[in-house]
């Protein structure tokens, strides 16, 4: 192949890919801010890409200078791939790291080792002496060497975090996991797919040219930035949100105390969950209550309470017997239960965190400012709903309002934008708590504004 036709091929992949790559940015960036926490670090992800795809344009058409530079600069970014995907992880399995700056240390030191090599006498020149030959020969393979290490360290630390990740869905309200476990393993082929290819690009860079061998990277990069792509385009939903804003857990008890606590539901009896820990017991039976006969019409932890919100005769509070659920009363005292219900009824108001696809048990419970028991404690025992209920029923409100006031959007976009992840769920879950479907509620606001 000539070197006329090689570059071509690789200046039409570069522009392809950063096409792909600038598109796929807006996409991430059109989620909104409370999904820029961990979108944040995919950008930087696929800027780093972006940047290795620049440089084999700058490589086509610059000077010796221009590639010295293109060196110095994007080299680089190839130690950040890692970390930033990493990073991105943490912020979806909901572990953020406190200390992000650390993963970059090794990028600021590559950059700066390729920048005193510079001052010698740059990669574009031939050295003047054996001894600079050997120095610039041995710093390019201890760095090829780090990024080798970096990466294969990464790929590690992602496949036991993805394992965490997954665990993290089954406590998500909502959450779309067959589309979450794609997107994540794109993500996790398209890395492995990416340092494979670059490592046998490296072992046949021995036997022929350099820039015949690199190409397959250009095209692993396409090819990723191209699943990528699909994937959020095919299935445009927001796969993380970040916390409630750490501002709001630093107020003072007496403004949580002032703001009016959240009646209990009518209707409904103040029972207490059954399973001795009701984090498992709201969390993790979220698929069974997904469908539509155990869903959101399963009550209290679907099948096992069964009796007291599905049979024909609706038990009290004072039919329940005492479970392992009271030992949260003896570390939540009365003041702390008002303060937790202030808190509640505060982020209710606010329904920033309630509209979160991704919201769990724990999560709730870290923006009120207890643990996820105490959390249960305080929603079975003083508002008589569970977890489910409670998130529901703040989501099925802001949406009845949005179908009234915004009768051109599509009950589809609504549900999408109030947190539920299928128009199924939340006809079911709309229908629990108004006793109509949202296409009578908008009909019956047209005909009224008609009248």
């Amino acid at each position: 192949m000539s070197n006329g036709v090689l570059d071509y091929l690789d200046v039409t992949i570069a522009v392809v890919g950063l096409l792909q790559g600038g598109f796929l940015c807006l996409l991430l960036r059109s989620e909104g801010v409370r999904a820029l926490a961990a979108n944040r670090w995919m950008m930087l992800f696929l800027c780093c890409l972006m940047l290795n795809l620049l440089a084999d344009v700058g490589d086509t058409f610059g000077s010796d200078q221009v590639q010295d530079l293109i060196v110095l600069f994007f080299f680089p970014s190839n130690f950040v791939i890692g970390p930033a995907i990493y990073l991105y992880f943490r912020e979806l399995s909901g572990t953020p790291d406190r200390r992000a700056w650390v993963h970059f240390v090794p990028a600021a030191v590559i950059f700066n080792l390729l920048a005193w090599l510079f001052t010698i006498d740059g990669f574009g020149a031939v050295p003047a002496t054996n001894e600079q030959s050997v120095i610039v020969e041995t710093v390019k393979a201890v760095c090829w060497l780090a990024i080798f290490v970096q990466a294969a360290f990464y790929i590690h630390r992602l496949w036991r975090l993805s394992e965490t990740y997954f665990r993290q869905t089954q406590q998500q309200l909502g959450a779309d996991r067959r589309a979450m476990r794609r997107w994540i393993a794109v993500i996790l082929g398209g890395v492995c797919l990416i340092f494979v290819t670059v490592l046998l690009s490296r072992i046949i860079a021995f036997y022929i040219p350099e820039p015949m061998a690199m190409t397959g990277t250009g095209l692993a990069f396409v090819l990723v930035l191209f699943a990528m792509t699909y994937v959020i385009a095919t299935r445009p939903a927001l796969f993380v949100m970040a916390d409630w804003p750490d501002g709001d857990a630093g107020k003072t008890a007496s403004a949580r105390a002032t703001t009016p606590a959240i009646p209990a539901t009518t209707g409904r009896a103040q029972v207490a969950s059954p399973n001795p820990d009701d984090n498992q017991g709201d969390d993790a039976g979220d698929e069974v209550r997904d469908s539509p006969d155990a869903g959101l019409h399963g009550g209290l932890n679907g099948g096992l309470n069964g009796g007291l919100t599905g049979g024909p005769e609706r038990a009290t509070a004072s039919d329940v017997r005492p479970t392992p659920l009271d030992a949260a009363r003896s570390l939540l005292d009365d003041d702390g239960v008002e303060r937790a219900l202030a808190k509640l009824a505060d982020i209710r108001a606010r329904r920033e965190l309630l509209l979160d696809p991704l919201v769990s048990l724990p999560k709730l419970a870290r923006a009120v400012g207890v643990s996820p028991n105490q959390l249960s404690y305080v929603l079975n025992r003083h508002l008589g709903q569970n977890f489910f209920d409670f998130v529901n029923q703040t989501r099925i409100e802001e949406a009845r309002a949005v179908l009234v006031l915004e009768p051109e959007r599509t009950i589809l976009d609504i549900a999408l934008s109030v947190g539920f992840n299928s128009k199924s769920t939340f006809n079911l879950a709309f229908r629990k708590f108004t006793g109509e479907t949202p296409s009578a509620v908008r009909d019956a606001a047209l005909n009224n504004t008609a009248g």
